[in-house]
């Protein structure tokens, strides 16, 4: 059991790590690899995830202010994903039953989260002072 969990957590690191370096050494902002978002490009208003790539690249990099200016709610994001992928790892792949308690949210976090985020972008839209500090940096 032991070489089994050593196994699965270095693997896990991989995934990790690979990102971590490619958004380091390689992340430009108009590349090749650089996922462009479905929704700005099809209506030109920004998503909550607007800015997350940039965001993430200026974060590693140290820039702490300037990656909350391409996408401020990327510290949280990034939180709840290390989180889940915590759980789904320790949960679904080692079997913790404890692991995948922690796992239940009550119906109310997913119907606030939802309202969170149509609010959050419907406010990074608007054209105007405090507003336009929501949305990416062009």
């Amino acid at each position: 059991m032991l070489l089994k969990r050593i196994l699965v957590y270095g693997i896990a690191l991989i995934i990790p790590i690979v990102v971590i370096v490619y958004f380091y050494s390689f992340y430009q902002n108009q590349n090749s690899f650089s996922i462009k978002c479905f929704f700005h490009t099809t209506t030109g208003l920004w998503c909550p995830g607007c800015g997350g790539q940039r965001a993430f690249n200026f974060l590693l990099h140290g820039h702490f202010l300037k990656s909350l200016r391409y996408n401020i709610i990327l510290p949280f994001a990034l939180f709840i994903v290390g989180y889940l992928y915590y759980i789904v790892i320790e949960g679904w792949i080692l079997g913790n039953k404890t692991a995948n308690s922690k796992l239940h949210l009550p119906a109310s976090f997913a119907i606030n989260f939802l309202i969170f985020l149509v609010v959050y972008t419907v406010i990074r839209n608007i054209p105007s002072p405090p507003f336009i500090y929501l949305a990416p940096i062009n």
